[in-house]
């Protein structure tokens, strides 16, 4: 079966912060946001955010490195929500929270 990283302590990293996987990336949503992360070769994990709503669709990516924690990772998705897709910042917040990941500590 195909991964969506090489590496198994990396993919446990974003299972563990609540993806799951999608066909070759795996998949977090809360709030009107989407987000899938998927191995770039140079460039470590891709994240992928993509809002649908009745009146916008936006979608864009940001880098990640791979040596990153699950605390890092979190952070970086959270504040590219909040900056993003303000109406799903506090879902994400929750969401990372009820998982006991702490956000900029």
């Amino acid at each position: 079966m195909m991964k969506a990283f090489s590496d198994p302590s990396t993919e446990e990293k974003y299972l563990k912060l609540g993806f799951v996987p999608d066909g070759l990336s795996l998949k977090l949503t809360a709030g009107k946001v989407t987000v899938y992360a998927v191995e770039h070769p140079w460039k470590g994990a891709m994240l992928t955010l993509e809002s649908f709503t009745p009146r916008t669709m936006s979608q864009y990516t940001v880098a990640c490195p791979t040596k990153c924690s699950r605390e890092q990772i979190a952070g970086l998705i959270y504040m590219n929500v909040a900056q993003n897709f303000r109406d799903s910042a506090e879902a994400f917040k929750a969401h990372f929270q009820q998982l006991g990941v702490p956000l900029f500590q």
